[in-house]
């Protein structure tokens, strides 16, 4: 549709010819009922002038009963007759109606008495001519009441009315009856002065009040269309994502609480929208931070699996010499005459065993410090995921109260919708002012449905790695109980060394109790290899703990990864607003 036509349609025209059309549509009406008034206030008048004539007259004929009576008995021919003739033609004459004129009834009927026509009217009414009336009429008259007839239109007169009273004679009985004929053209004369009369009256109050009415209406219109322009630039813009808007109020009505709303409702969502964002940027800047924190718990958790199959290793090759230890022991009984070398031999094994317990109880305090380390950072981890779940709690509520608002607004524009309905045409600016809060509305809700779908998302993320968090805790608090374990055991299998260095002395110089020597030595080989097995043992389930944790750790940086794609898609979402905070960040 083009300017010229949008102007032609738009609200001003319908506003205007809303208030016009009605005023057009009450003058017309005004005009007519005028008319109408005065055409039957014209017809009452003159009925009630021609009733009272005919009353007056049918009063003055009652005084000549006998005169009457003796037409009644000898005709047209006698002097009564025409006395009475002339009398009703003056009367015709003076008084300008149609006819005048006498009836009587009959057992046969009605007819005519005398005419009141002039003497050389050919088509007077003779006496004794049958006289035709409506069953109304005639029985009103039958009971002596005056009867006025509405006009009827005649084929042989034409448009015309007429009263008919009874004549009563001096004992007040009925003698006869009077009728006269008034023609429809006096009614229509008297008409035209008094519509003329009226129209000087109500023309110029109807014009003043025209022209009050279109001044007023043109202040109100225009602060309308003024208002109504200012909520529809608002509500274009809030569309458009630009929140930065504020309308003016104009007017004292609902219009006026529309604008008000609509500035209240952008700040609300202003608001908002910055509370997002900032999660949003602490959401990432976590994000990173868990992402560095897992790639650190990977490298250590990969150390300490290097180290722990370090100490397996050691411990197989200790449970191997241990056991040759217990078949050199076995002979021990039929190579007495190589105990010095075997003494000699089985003291350097004892020395290694004591450097290689000191390594690696090195090596398992190095180990332990960095599970501690490690339970620390974890420890850390979980605070800050708990912080984190905090935080989209804190979201979701937030997305909850946006919620709200956008229920309002809808019902707000369902209402404004129901009032514009009920002003009909007058309505239809306001409907379009209902729509438009609608779409925001709905685009405003489709917003926020899709920040509470990345929000559940995230929460269920979150959860996900507060679980991973407390299982990696829960690991690291057992790695360091068995690093712990293993220390002490370790310091028991260095006193266990210190005391096989000093039995290889004593078979040095006590030979002679070589076989005695020989069973101690067995029994304490078995020690160790309990212990070495033990040890074992340990390690396996240390390097299990470790494998699990690399895995959590992989795991970790997993989750780092998608919430940092969630953050990002949160920030993709609130781009879509601008705010006076969004400008400035621009500018």
């Amino acid at each position: 549709m083009n300017t010229k036509n949008r102007r032609f349609y738009g609200l001003r025209t319908k506003l205007y010819l809303v208030i016009l059309v009605p005023l057009l549509i009450i003058g017309i009406l005004v005009t007519l009922m005028t008319r109408s008034a005065v055409e039957q206030a014209a017809l009452s008048t003159m009925q009630k002038d021609t009733q009272r004539l005919a009353e007056n007259t049918a009063l003055r004929l009652g005084t000549q009963s006998e005169a009457i009576q003796n037409v009644y008995e000898n005709g047209e021919k006698t002097e009564d007759y025409r006395k009475l003739r002339e009398e009703l033609n003056a009367l015709r004459l003076q008084s300008g109606v149609l006819y005048v004129y006498m009836l009587d009834k009959t057992d046969s009927g009605w007819r005519y008495t005398v005419d009141g026509a002039a003497w050389d009217d050919k088509e007077y009414s003779p006496l004794g001519m049958e006289a035709e009336f409506d069953a109304d009429v005639e029985g009103n008259l039958i009971k002596g009441l005056t009867v006025n007839t509405p006009v009827v239109d005649s084929e042989e007169w034409g448009k015309l009315f007429s009263s008919f009273t009874p004549i009563r004679g001096a004992d007040n009985a009925i003698i006869g009856y009077l009728g006269i004929d008034v023609a429809a053209n006096t009614l229509e004369q008297v008409t035209s002065e008094t519509l003329k009369s009226a129209y000087l009256i109500v023309i110029p109050v109807f014009a003043a009040a025209l022209i009050v009415s279109m001044l007023i209406m043109l202040w109100v219109v225009n602060r309308l269309l003024k208002q109504v322009a200012g909520i529809k630039e608002g509500l274009e813009q809030a569309a458009q994502g630009n929140l930065d808007v504020s309308v003016d109020r104009i007017t004292g009505d609902q219009l006026g609480d529309i604008a008000q709303l609509t500035g209240h409702m952008t700040s609300r969502i202003t608001d908002m929208i910055e509370q997002i964002k900032s999660g949003s940027d602490t959401l990432v800047e976590s994000a990173s931070h868990i992402e560095q924190s897992s790639h650190t718990n990977g490298q250590q958790a990969e150390e300490l699996t290097r180290a722990i199959r370090e100490i397996a290793s050691g411990s197989m090759q200790q449970a191997e010499e241990t056991e040759n230890a217990v078949r050199l022991t076995d002979q021990l009984g039929g190579m007495m005459d190589e105990v010095g070398s075997y003494v000699l031999r089985f003291t350097d094994m004892s020395k290694q065993l004591g450097s290689v317990q000191v390594k690696v109880s090195r090596e398992h305090e190095v180990l332990l410090e960095k599970s501690r380390e490690n339970a620390r950072r974890t420890d850390d981890l979980t605070a800050m995921s708990s912080e984190l779940d905090q935080k989209s709690k804190l979201a979701a509520s937030i997305s909850g109260q946006l919620n709200t608002i956008v229920k309002q607004t809808q019902i707000l524009a369902l209402n404004a919708t129901i009032e514009a309905s009920r002003a009909g045409e007058a309505g239809k600016g306001f409907a379009v002012v209902a729509g438009e809060m609608g779409l925001l509305a709905q685009q405003s809700k489709d917003s926020i449905q899709e920040i509470d779908r990345i929000l559940g998302s995230f929460v269920d993320q979150v959860g996900i790695m507060n679980g991973h968090f407390e299982v990696n805790r829960v690991l690291t608090r057992e790695q360091e109980a068995q690093i712990s374990d293993c220390l002490q055991t370790f310091g028991e299998v260095l006193d266990i060394s210190g005391q096989v260095e000093g039995l290889a002395g004593q078979l040095q110089r006590r030979t002679g109790d070589m076989q005695e020597v020989r069973r101690e030595v067995e029994q304490h080989m078995n020690d160790i290899a309990a212990a070495t097995e033990q040890t074992s043992a340990m390690t396996e389930e240390v390097a299990a703990s470790a494998d699990e944790q690399q895995r959590s750790a992989r795991e970790l940086n997993a989750v780092s990864q998608r919430l940092a794609e969630l953050a990002d898609g949160m920030q993709s979402v609130t781009r879509q607003f601008r705010t006076k905070g969004h400008e400035q960040a621009e500018g």
